[in-house]
């Protein structure tokens, strides 16, 4: 080979990270994170409707397995397909071919892009259309929400996806490389789908919300590791995200998603809200655009520190522990 297997390794990040900063994500018709929404749709179907006549732990069963069969089988898949394309066609063609894989499991470039499509709208004033792009990335009722409630969601929606959409993918490919990420990508599609506490989804998606949640628990106490230096180097106030997170990261319904948002709340000195279910931060500051904006600024400023001062570094000590080796077969 051309370069050591760690060169490769970090070859492969650096080139996935350039390709969701160039590119973004892919067309829907061919991204790969689609085609698993449609095969969790074409069994969801089966067992709900197989099921209308059969005992109620049925539904529980089968979402159990197709949870945990699907992720366990794209991990073959996609480890397959990187170590033969590492072993049979060489050092490029397996780079290219785990980059453009391993970008799928996660996104920085299209949280800003939907960001900036409801940020043109408010400032046209056109807060029907903002609402409606909303809509695209939340689960909330959006329709009669006023434009500070708007900031606020996006607010959030910034905050939580530095968590399930920057730092776990990230994290997983630090541990299982390109096939960890992708195995953590289809339990958060799956978390995101059928993992609804309505009395349609509640027993079959009772797989699928256990796993994202426990997935999902190391990144997200980890990610203040990351936010509060990136609020420091913003000028925004560090300390009172600390404050804050201490007191209102319980108040969120979801287990890991009350860290990041308390701490984004508190570092804006701001007040983030979802009507009817909780408050986070201090009032001190009025939510504005510049706040929504520099949310995004602090996401991509902890993503950068996470590669270089955490992943990069577990990298390096599973190289010395001869993990990589190890896993790719050498």
């Amino acid at each position: 080979m051309v370069f050591d297997l760690i060169e490769e390794i970090f070859l492969v990040l650096i080139t996935a990270v350039l390709i969701d900063v160039m590119f973004g994500e892919p067309p829907n018709n061919i991204h790969p994170i689609v085609m698993v929404g449609r095969i969790i749709n074409f069994f969801t179907k089966i067992v709900k409707k197989s099921s209308q006549n059969i005992q109620k732990g049925f539904e529980k069963i089968m979402g159990s397995i197709l949870t945990i069969g699907l992720i366990i089988a794209t991990g073959l898949i996609v480890y397959f397909i990187i170590v033969q394309s590492l072993h049979l066609l060489g050092t490029i063609i397996f780079v290219l071919l785990s980059a453009i894989i391993f970008k799928i499991s996660f996104s920085i470039k299209a949280m800003e892009n939907h960001i900036n499509d409801i940020v043109d709208e408010l400032n046209r004033s056109d807060l029907d259309k903002a609402r409606n792009n909303l809509a695209k990335i939340v689960s909330r009722d959006t329709k009669n929400l006023s434009e500070p409630k708007v900031i606020s969601a996006c607010i959030e929606c910034i905050a939580e996806s530095f968590v399930d959409g920057i730092l776990s993918p990230l994290f997983y490919y630090g541990i299982l490389n390109t096939p960890g990420a992708m195995m953590y990508r289809v339990a958060n599609t799956l978390d995101s789908m059928i993992a609804y506490k309505d009395e349609y989804y509640k027993d079959y998606g009772w797989m699928a919300a256990k796993l994202d949640t426990l997935l999902n628990f190391i990144p997200a106490r980890i990610s203040p590791v990351f936010l509060i230096p990136a609020i420091m180097i913003c000028q925004k106030d560090w300390k009172n995200s600390i404050r804050i997170m201490k007191r209102d990261c319980n108040k969120v319904e979801s287990f890991n998603a009350g860290i990041p948002m308390s701490i984004m709340a508190g570092g804006l000195n701001t007040q983030l809200e979802k009507i009817n279910h909780y408050k986070l931060g201090d009032m001190t500051e009025q939510l504005s655009i510049q706040k929504c904006m520099i949310s995004l600024k602090i996401t991509k400023i902890a993503a950068g520190i996470c590669i270089v001062g955490f992943i990069i570094p577990i990298i390096i000590t599973l190289n010395y522990l001869s993990w990589w080796s190890l896993f790719f077969g050498f």
